[in-house]
């Protein structure tokens, strides 16, 4: 007996929901990739300075949130794209 995967009567919506799927796991994936980093360099950068800081200090209290807002509003730019584009093409359902 075989089993198939089983057929979509919304194949439009569908292929919309793997898109937005991708885009958020590929925003995350961006943001868990920065703070991964910005933790683990952060001693080594800390030997040097800005605007009399740390820079690894620095970094991680201004730079990660900055990044994750620009991240944010990115995403929503996005995402706004995908769903403009399919209201578009009429895609509705």
């Amino acid at each position: 007996m075989a089993s198939e995967a089983p057929i979509s009567d919304h194949p439009a919506r569908d292929r919309h929901q793997l898109r937005t799927l991708l885009l958020a796991v590929a925003i995350l994936s961006a943001v868990l990739l920065a703070v991964f980093l910005a933790v683990s360099t952060a001693t080594w950068l800390n030997q040097y300075g800005f605007l009399h800081f740390p820079l690894g200090f620095y970094l991680l209290a201004q730079g990660l949130l900055i990044f994750i807002v620009v991240a944010t509003f990115w995403f929503i730019r996005l995402q706004d794209r995908l769903d403009q584009a399919r209201s578009e093409n009429g895609e509705l359902g």
